[in-house]
């Protein structure tokens, strides 16, 4: 007799199995040329299975892209708070990196497929909301809202993973840090303070 735990796992399997296999897909296929059964056949489970779980192709990728928006939240905010505690200055990109490698085929779908533009925007708009809390030091500045630089520099960390994983990750998760450290963080600061000194307390909050 199936207890609510193995049914509960065997649902959280059964999730796993079709968002895994959707991913494939869109990668190989991409997203306007996949079918319900495909899915299903790629993910080797019954087709009746995924309505079980989804109204339809979107609501399985918004779903599991919203999962996984989730995490990515919570490994930036980890890296903010190792920036925080002084473990160096390219540990919170390191962070970061490390779970676009771990989770390459999410960010490849969420970063380039048209089924995804949706909740890339979503995603950006999130990392921005993270980034604005660093960036309200600069509220001083005449030109540049704290707002606007977060933006900035939320599109700016995206479209580096996006061309980190688009050519296989040539460069190590250490040497990326140190280039979104330098591209993405002093630039922006850099350029919004026109060469003013670095409030310590950006330097210390930037994740």
């Amino acid at each position: 007799m199936l207890t609510v735990a193995k049914i509960d796992r065997r649902s959280r399997r059964s999730q796993q199995l079709l968002g895994d296999a959707l991913l494939t897909l869109i990668l190989k296929k991409g997203y306007e040329a996949i079918t319900i059964k495909d899915i299903t056949e790629q993910a080797d489970v019954a087709y009746v299975t995924f309505f079980r779980h989804y109204e339809s192709i979107d609501d399985l990728l918004q779903r599991r892209l919203a999962d996984e928006l989730n995490e990515l939240r919570e490994r930036i905010e980890a890296a903010a708070r190792e920036s925080q505690a002084e473990q160096g200055d390219t540990a919170a990109g390191r962070l970061i990196f490390e779970h676009a490698r771990d989770h390459r085929a999410l960010f490849q779908v969420l970063l380039s497929s048209q089924g995804a533009l949706h909740a890339r925007k979503h995603v950006q708009d999130t990392v921005a909301s993270i980034f604005l809390d660093s960036c309200r030091p600069l509220h001083d500045s005449r030109l540049v809202p704290p707002e606007v630089a977060a933006n900035h520099m939320a599109a700016a960390l995206l479209a580096l993973i996006e061309w980190w994983l688009a050519h296989e990750m040539t460069y190590p998760t250490d040497q990326m840090a140190q280039i979104y450290d330098r591209l993405v963080i002093a630039a922006t600061i850099n350029g919004v303070l026109d060469g003013e000194a670095v409030p310590s307390s950006l330097s210390e909050k930037s994740p």
